[in-house]
């Protein structure tokens, strides 16, 4: 690459130092009896600190897309019976997702759920419906004779991962589209047809999908994401109220992928919640909770700004609701309508 002038000196260099950095910070070139981190045995690896935090971070991100009538929370007295059904209601790969570790204690959703309940909580459990199969289902039958139903459908790594992990695809690696399996669309319309009473959807993907397609035959939708190793600890604590919902959409949700441009160029025109002004499912930084929040501005912006002056807002909030919950705040500039500036962008955010 020298000989052909197509990297310089001075660009390895840069490399380096990132590289080195990291490396000093580490301590790799220092005594090690000096380096903090030169102790951590066995007992740093797994411990319970860990095991919260990774409890916690699965609270925090799943988002609440559906609530109606509020029928999230459940209250348990409420509940004797529950049907768990799904293709990824007790698997392994939507919990870890790929670029992952491997644990002994991975709580899938039908442990999360069964740990949380009453002893005298009846908790039935039904594989559903696979990726493929359109006709055939399980469960059905018992889900309409159970208090309420938790469906836990959605992508996987073999669905959605990257490449080659994706095998399961209909192409064989990177998705084509935002679409759920057809067999678990025609799983909930069945599902729905079966069951009088609530039908939560839990939805694990690490993408843009269409809810839509689900959307009828659910009472509250939550996007559970792939959770890690307490996710269905974590899902528990909201389905009961333990916790309120706080996570918010990192990405637009569009309605279709006809939306989004083809990659001919990259400009940025027309995607993302920067640039894209048609409608969507839901958009950037959406999500419910099962508290309300009150926002009274306490310092205004003002009329007018000119292209070097630093913006100033501050708001206060209130909780108005029954339960405590957080609020993840969020701000966001509009442009004036030039272009290539973006419509609006998210400029700070705060979990509070």
């Amino acid at each position: 690459a020298n000989n052909q002038k197509l990297l310089t000196e001075k660009e390895v260099d840069q490399g380096l130092i990132e590289l080195l950095r990291s490396e000093f910070q580490l301590g790799f070139y220092d005594n090690p009896n000096s380096v903090p981190y030169h102790t951590y045995g066995a007992d740093s690896v797994h411990n319970a600190a860990h095991v919260a935090l990774s409890r916690k971070v699965a609270q925090q991100s799943m988002v609440l897309l559906k609530n109606d009538h509020n029928v999230l929370p459940l209250n348990k007295a409420d509940y004797p019976s529950m049907m768990v059904l799904g293709p990824n209601a007790a698997a392994l790969d939507p919990m870890i997702g790929n670029y992952h570790g491997v644990s002994n204690k991975v709580v899938n959703f039908v442990e999360g759920i069964t740990n949380a309940v009453d002893p005298s909580t009846r908790i039935e459990y039904d594989l559903g419906c696979d990726y493929n199969d359109t006709t055939h289902f399980g469960g059905t039958w018992a889900a309409g004779n159970s208090s309420v139903t938790i469906a836990v459908i959605g992508l996987s790594p073999v669905l959605e991962g990257e490449a080659g992990d994706a095998f399961l695809s209909k192409s064989g690696g990177d998705k084509k589209d935002l679409s759920l399996p057809a067999s678990e669309i025609a799983f909930m319309k069945v599902l729905r047809r079966s069951v009088k009473t609530p039908i939560i959807a839990v939805v694990t993907a690490g993408s843009d999908v269409d809810i839509s397609s689900i959307e009828p035959y659910a009472d509250a939708i939550v996007l559970a994401w792939y959770p890690g190793e307490q996710g269905g600890n974590a899902f528990a604590d909201l389905l009961f109220g333990k916790i309120s919902p706080s996570g918010h959409l990192p990405l637009t949700f569009y309605k279709s992928i006809k939306d989004v441009p083809d990659y001919s160029d990259y400009s940025m025109r027309g995607r993302t919640y920067r640039y894209f002004s048609g409608p969507v499912q839901y958009p950037f930084g959406f999500g419910l909770s099962y508290t309300s929040f009150d926002y009274q501005p306490k310092q205004a912006p003002e009329k007018r700004y000119g292209t070097k002056d630093t913006i100033a807002v501050s708001v206060n909030i209130k909780n108005t609701g029954k339960m405590d919950g957080d609020e993840v705040v969020q701000a966001y500039i509009e442009y004036p309508q030039i272009d290539r500036m973006p419509l609006k962008e998210l400029k700070g955010f705060k979990r509070i």
